[in-house]
């Protein structure tokens, strides 16, 4: 680039007058930079240079005589205290010449310069007056420095004060009027991008190149240096800049790699670690300054980050954020955790246990500027005002602070976690206190929820690390902060979710028992789990109650949160403590207790509690038989029998001394017996038990029988209790004792269905009590299910016909409220409909018309899916009789005159009925009525559409729809009438036209079908002729005829093509994207035959040429409104098929723009359109196609690029070029797609890159070189390790599957390329068994991405179905099929080892020889981490086929068994008995010996 002055003015002996005027001259500060920059010799575009090469062409130009002068000159200017030095600080150009000029000088030359302005100095002031204005939330520190006279100088410490309430100082300095005080956003990110410009020049210069750069690299180094106290501010300043910026980005649409450098930390962490410790320092971790300064800066900058991770719309990469995050943990972990910790442990003796307190004193001192920001944010509640998100997000520092102490903590070993576990309790307990809730004195307020959460999140990270908490400290969280008894006299907010986290993270403390003792305090002899019980039972009895889950407000916890957090689990402790009878009974007591004469009056609007829930009923059936012994089981049923019979013995004794009822004992523990022998028979399963139980269960059948019988009970109990509970004793009785026995049907099942249909029918007993609706719905179900036993037995068919009637008048009133009327229809459509077999056709028929005219009163989905269950029951189960009745009450229903709902419903329950299982009569009655439905206009087209395309799917010959063609035109017209032609409907219309002309076409020379012909083709020529009539359905029946003739029969292809050719031209959007759709149906090779494929394509660029511009949409970050997304994949389409393109890249940036943001439906056909042009490109195309799809594309095109570059590489031939560069090309293919794969940025384009590795390696072998396979092997390697690209954990299952996949792959595929070399193999089963494990905190670094949690409480486990697949390779390894084994193998071993004849048995030969180190790491893994159950289960299935396996050479087992530690001995030895025990003591896996 040539210079703008001559040499003669920039001679040394002119340009130095000039630069020492102008300062005289010019008043503008850019003008003075710009002459400086003039007369120097820069070009004028010298700002906008960002190439490195051209910046450095015009150095290696530049007279440098006067750029020390200049670099002295913008020093000064930054460095000045007054207006002016502000003003060079909040400018841009300013920084970009010292920019320049630092790189033009030697470093000898400019390190001096920058040293003495104090150039930290400079850049502490820059982001102090850019970037710190009111910027409330972060703290201040007391500034040393005398040349600063800001805001920073006069703020005041956290440790300064000791009321946490006192406001900060604010500047004792005069208020700035600079110019840097008005920039916006934009220009602020401009300035802080230019500022890291040059402090990275700064830091690569001291970072030094070679050997000869030390001494120049050591001079930039002691610019950089500063004190501990300067650097801590710096530090501070610059996360302050990094988070306004990336708050500020968070709420626009900017996303791109050039953004991530605004949160890259690197740069300002190299200063930090430059500073200069004080020399009182002893562990030189500057924590003291860290955490005054930089602690809360730290965390809310964290906080930034993680919510901008977790954004819909990313504006930073996932690698961005992952690094800026793990740079900010470091430097918690650096400078707040380990000097605490060093101190926590000091002076005390490492192999001794330690003491249960230690003095945690300077945790808690370093933690005070963020107890200090949350004891603020508690005052802003307490005044009733919303907490900023800034301040808010806070709290969940909480949580991440613990986790971070737990991952960085030395525990790899039991040892070494028992002696870290009072560090993490005192970790615990002082972050507790930083969020108000302190663990060592009761509050005297209220615990806001912010705390509670936070407190909360601290708890969750301890159960997933699986760290404990001492049973005292449990208690006293109890106690003092969930809001059960502190604050005292005030009124409490109990806070549940604080409990259930206690409960998940240490259960036994709530179910253990307290031994009698003296010293115990009254809070510690108290039961906790019967304190709960009874708080629970509390609030549902004498409050509000817990709302259902989706009524679920912001401060009440829901029904089943209480349930599945808390009692759930209690349960489950509970029975981990051996106790479930201990929890029956509290349940037991508080069902009593509920039933206490008045507490029920404020359960008049709601009768169910939550101990009456059914999903305790499930939760216990999971446990009960594996907790307790037959004899436990037996006597628990018993007493509940031996209650309900002292029941009636007082009922008995009551009314003859008049005493009311409801106030004995014997009916509060009735009424309790009876809502838990429903959860108790629900639980008892086996066979075995229920025959232990049959005296008990027989008993209670009469007993519940006369319950439902007798006036009198029914007064006192739940009567729909007791209809369901004799349907539990029923299914369990009717095996082993009522199905034999006829005279038992008779005397106990007999009255008790008529019992059930008097209570159905009337609704009220003789004495006057009223049925409620719940009993006679519970009376259905005891009936339906009791006539499904009775029908298989001879002689019940009268009794179950008596019943039929009236429980299908029942269905077919009003009388049950809606949704239970609802639930037994489903249930009776679903399970019940064979009953209908016991009545004639006629009764039959009208049955299930009343069950169809109920549909319209029931919602949609409902609706659709009793349809489905009736409709499938009677073809799948019923017989000739049911099926006739339902065609013809079908058909009946369809006749009924009036409007409403009842013709979809009906039509639906068509529609969920096989064309085939129908026959062609009832076919053809239910067309022909659909025919006269649409003709009558007494039900919408569409509806109607949907059947007649739907039993089309079969032939139809006598069918009106198939006679007269005039049906189908009338259901065009109506559809354009009603303004119905949806897509859906349209694209019905197009299948029924296809479908009717797909049976007629094949036997068109049948007379009925030539008439069909010859009016159904006159109809289409008047539609092509009178174009300005033209509808979206009349085209759509073109459409669907064009694509369905065979020869230009219907339609005359010329006449069409002009017709569309009409329409492309009309103003109407809807037709032209019919057209559109019209075009892209038609098939080129018929166009081309009639010779309109050049005219059309001709035709068709004319028409894009003014209609639209494609190469518009060629830019890769541009946009595509929603609005005419449609209507621009359309036109895509067109572009493809008929070959409107320019060159195939033009296309392929074309795709790329419609893909991006585009619905799935459009993202397919785009894809499938492109598919069609790709596959038939030559090879040497296709392969420079790569080198646009790989390298050429950046965010957001990544994905999709990748996509079309899977599809690329599937339409490849398997076989290899002749010419020599070409094959090259082919063989890079694999190893090219591999560098791509170890840096994919998200999951979609993981996805697509495997894709592409998985079609070579199964269909494209040859394109797949032993190096290509090798490389698979080390990216696959690469995935499962630390170093893995930043992948969302969202995903990790799959991405483990798909690992998996490739790797059997090559297995399965090209074992023969690996030959002896199963040392490649070795790291990925290794790294893959790794990922299976759960490691131990301080070993979840070695997690791969993907894999590691993003939230402290998050769990990112992989599933029991991963498990499986790795033992599958595990198998594929160990026994590969036949087909796996090559030839070549097989020859090379026979002749190595004659005795080995089986290619199989040799395979597995070679495979055991590299196997010990596998088994080795998973004894290793043992050590470091645990596996869940069921994922054990799995994976032993693949450890045992390694074990059997490696067992073929002992000598080489006893020398893995010689190399392991000791505690990895102990894992080898259990399983090595454990395989033993499987498989036998001799047997060996896979031989059968």
């Amino acid at each position: 680039m040539a210079l703008n002055k001559t040499a003669s003015k920039n001679d040394p002996a002119s340009t130095r007058p000039r630069l020492q005027a102008i300062n005289q001259d010019f008043s503008d500060l850019d003008e003075q930079i710009c002459q400086a920059a003039q007369i120097i010799g820069l070009p004028e575009n010298w700002s906008a240079i960002q190439e490195q090469e051209e910046k450095a062409e015009i150095i290696r130009r530049l007279v440098r005589a006067r750029a020390e002068w200049v670099l002295r000159w913008v020093l000064d200017k930054l460095k000045d205290d007054a207006e002016i030095g502000r003003t060079a600080r909040g400018n841009v150009t300013a920084w970009q010449l010292l920019d320049w000029m630092i790189h033009v000088l030697p470093v000898s030359r400019s390190a001096p310069h920058l040293r003495d302005a104090s150039f930290p100095s400079i850049l502490e002031k820059t982001l102090v007056e850019n970037f710190d204005k009111e910027m409330t939330l972060l703290p201040t520190a007391e500034s040393e420095d005398v040349h600063m006279k800001d805001d920073s100088e006069s703020s005041e410490t956290v440790r300064e004060g000791t009321k946490p309430s006192k406001k900060r100082k604010r500047g004792t300095a005069e208020k700035p009027h600079s110019t840097s005080a008005t920039l916006g956003p934009v220009n602020r990110s401009h300035l802080f991008r230019v500022v890291r410009l040059v402090v990275e020049s700064i830091v690569k210069l001291a970072a030094g190149g070679n050997d000869d750069d030390i001494t120049q690299a050591e001079l930039m180094k002691m610019v950089l240096r500063t004190e501990s106290t300067q650097a801590s501010r710096i530090l501070r300043f610059w996360l302050t800049a990094v988070y306004q910026i990336a708050d500020t980005m968070s709420q626009s649409n900017t996303q791109g790699s050039q953004v991530d450098d605004l949160i890259d930390l690197p740069l300002i962490i190299e200063i930090w670690d430059l500073r200069t410790a004080d020399t009182k320092d002893e562990t030189g971790a500057s924590a003291e300054e860290f955490n005054t300064e930089c602690l809360v800066p730290t965390l809310t900058l964290l906080e930034q980050l993680k919510s901008l991770r977790d954004g819909v719309l990313p504006q930073f990469s996932a690698c961005a954020i992952h690094r800026a995050t793990a740079t900010l943990d470091k430097l918690l972990a650096r400078h707040l955790l380990a000097p605490s910790r060093a101190a926590f442990f000091s002076g005390t003796d490492s192999t001794v246990p330690a003491p249960s307190m230690r003095d945690s004193t300077v945790l808690e001192s370093n933690l005070e500027p963020l107890r200090a920001k949350l004891l603020s944010a508690a005052q802003i509640e307490d005044g009733g005002d919303t907490l900023p998100n800034d301040l808010a997000s806070l709290f969940n520092a909480v949580p991440h602070i613990l986790d971070l102490a737990i991952r960085v903590s030395p525990s790899r070993t039991p040892k070494s976690r028992s002696m870290e576990k009072p560090w993490l309790q005192a970790t615990f307990s002082a972050l507790a206190g930083c969020a108000g809730c302190s663990i060592t004195t009761p509050p005297e307020f209220i615990t806001r929820q912010t705390a509670v959460a936070g407190l909360s999140g601290a708890l969750r990270v301890l159960q997933v690390h699986q760290v404990g908490l001492t049973p005292d400290l449990v208690r006293k969280i109890f106690w003092y902060h969930c809001g059960v008894k502190y604050p005292e006299r005030q009124e409490r907010q109990v806070h549940w979710l604080l409990i259930a986290a206690l409960i998940e993270l240490e259960a036994s403390v709530f179910v253990t028992e307290q031994k009698a003792n003296a010293k115990l305090s009254q809070e510690q002899h108290t039961n906790l789990a019967e304190f709960i019980f009874e708080s629970i039972s509390l609030v549902e009895l004498e409050g509000s109650g817990f709302p259902d889950a989706e009524n679920e407000s912001r401060t009440l916890t829901s029904r089943a949160t209480i349930l599945d957090k808390i009692i759930k689990p209690l349960m489950s402790a509970f029975v981990r403590n051996r106790n479930l009878l201990g929890f029956i009974q509290k349940w037991d007591d508080q069902l009593v207790q509920s039933y206490r004469h008045g507490k029920r009056k404020a359960l008049t609007e709601r009768q169910d509690i939550v101990w009456e829930d059914r999903a305790l009923h499930s939760a216990l059936a999971e446990v009960f038989e594996q907790s307790l012994t037959q004899g436990q089981i037996t006597t628990l049923f018993q007493e509940h029998r031996t209650r309900l019979a002292k029941f009636g013995r007082a009922i008995e004794t009551a009314s003859k001394e008049d005493v009311k009822i409801r106030k004995l004992a014997a009916y509060k523990n009735a009424v309790s017996s009876a809502i838990l022998l429903p959860a108790l028979l629900q639980s008892v399963q086996s066979d075995t038990m229920v025959e232990a139980l049959q005296p008990d269960l027989h008993a209670l059948l009469l007993t519940y029988a006369t319950w439902v019988q007798e006036d009198t009970y029914a007064k006192y109990t739940q009567l729909q209790l007791s209809w369901f509970t004799l349907c539990q004793l029923l299914a369990k009785l009717w095996p082993i004792e009522l199905h034999n026995f006829l005279d038992l049907q008779q005397e106990l099942l007999h009255p008790l269905l008529k019992q059930a249909i008097k209570d159905i029918s009337t609704g009220h007993r003789d004495n006057g009590h009223r049925i409620g609706t719940p009993a006679q719905a519970a009376a259905i179900v005891f009936w339906l299910n009791t006539c499904d036993q009775l029908q298989t037995v001879p002689g019940s068919e009268e009794i179950i016909r008596d019943g039929l009637g009236a429980v299908i008048s029942t269905f077919a009133s009003t009388q049950l409220e809606p949704d239970e009327h609802m639930k037994m229809v489903e249930l009776f459509c679903a399970y019940s409909v064979k009953l209908l077999e016991h009545m004639d056709a006629g009764a039959c028929r009208e049955s299930l018309c009343a069950i169809l005219s109920k549909f319209e009163y029931f919602g949609e989905s409902t609706s659709d899916l009793i349809c489905r269950s009736l409709s499938q029951s009677i073809i799948q189960h019923g017989n000739s009789l049911i099926q006739q009745a339902y065609s013809a009450a079908l058909l009946q229903t369809l006749g009924q005159e009036g409007t409403g709902t009842i013709h979809p419903m009906v039509l639906g329950a068509v529609l969920h009925i096989r064309p085939a299982a129908l026959s062609r009569e009832q076919r053809q009655s239910i067309l022909d009525r659909t025919a006269d439905l649409l003709n009558s206009g007494r039900a919408t087209a569409t509806g109607l559409l949907s059947v007649f395309a739907h039993l089309q799917q079969v032939p139809n010959a006598t069918a009106k729809i198939t006679v007269d063609p005039s049906i189908i035109f009338s259901i065009a017209d109506q559809l354009c009438q009603q303004n119905a032609e949806s897509d859906s409907a349209l694209q019905l219309l197009r299948e029924l036209v296809q479908r009717t002309l797909g049976h007629i076409i094949p036997n068109q020379s049948q007379a009925q079908n030539k008439e069909f012909f010859i009016e159904f083709s006159g109809k289409l020529l008047s539609i092509t002729k009178a174009t300005d009539q033209i509808s979206l359905a009349r085209l759509s029946i073109l459409r669907a005829t064009s694509l369905a003739q065979k020869q230009n029969s219907l339609l005359h292809i010329e006449r069409y093509i002009d017709l569309l050719k009409e329409l492309l031209r009309g103003e109407d959007i809807a037709l032209l994207q019919g057209a559109l759709d019209a075009f892209n149906e038609l098939s080129i090779p018929v166009v081309k035959e009639v010779k309109l494929f050049s005219r059309l394509q001709t035709h068709l660029r004319t028409w894009m040429a003014d209609a639209v511009d494609l190469n518009d949409y060629q830019g890769s970050m541009i946009r595509i409104p929603v609005e005419v997304i449609e209507y621009v994949a359309r036109v895509y389409t067109l572009v493809t098929k008929f070959e409107l393109y320019q060159d195939i890249k033009w296309l392929i940036r074309l795709t790329l723009t419609v893909l991006r943001g585009s619905p799935t439906h459009v993202q397919d056909s785009v894809y499938k359109s492109l598919r069609e042009v790709i596959e038939p490109l030559p090879c040497y195309e296709k392969l420079d196609l790569v080198s646009t799809l790989a390298v050429d594309q950046q965010p957001p095109n990544v994905a999709a690029s990748y996509r079309i570059l899977s599809d690329l590489i599937n339409s490849m031939d398997d076989k290899l070029e002749d010419n020599a560069e070409l094959t090259q090309k082919q063989l890079a293919l694999l190893p090219r797609i591999c560098v791509l794969l170890a840096e994919s940025p998200d999951f979609e384009s993981f996805n697509a890159l495997l894709d592409c590795v998985d079609t070579i390696l199964n269909d494209k072998p040859l394109l797949a070189s032993q190096y290509g396979v090798e490389c698979v092997f080390s990216i696959l390697v690469k995935l499962t390790s630390r170093n893995s690209p930043a992948l969302t954990s969202q995903y990790a299952s799959e991405i483990f599957t798909r690992l998996c996949h490739t790797s059997r792959l090559i297995l399965l595929v090209h074992r023969g390329r690996l030959g002896g070399r199963f040392h490649l193999l070795l790291p990925l089963l290794q790294g893959l068994l790794f990922c299976l494990f759960i490691p131990n905190a301080s070993r979840s670094g070695a997690l791969p991405t993907w894999l590691r949690r993003t939230t402290a409480t998050q769990q990112v486990h992989l599933t029991p179905t991963n498990a499986t697949q790795f033992s599958r390779l595990l198998s594929t390894l160990c026994n590969p099929p036949q087909s796996s084994i090559t030839k070549a193998h097989q020859h090379h071993q026979s002749r190595k080892s004659k005795d080995l004849n089986d290619p199989i048995k040799a395979a597995r030969e070679k495979a055991s020889n590299f196997l010990y180190p596998l088994l080795a790491s998973f004894c290793r893994y043992q050590l470091n981490g645990r596996l869940d159950q069921e994922v054990r289960e799995r994976l032993m299935i693949g450890i045992f086929e390694i074990v059997g396996t490696a067992s073929l050479h002992r000598e080489s087992l006893d020398a893995m068994f010689a190399g392991l530690g000791r505690s990895e001995r102990d894992v080898w030895k259990g399983l090595w008995e454990e395989w033993e025990s499987v498989h036998g003591r001799r047997q060996v896996v896979g031989h059968g010996e």
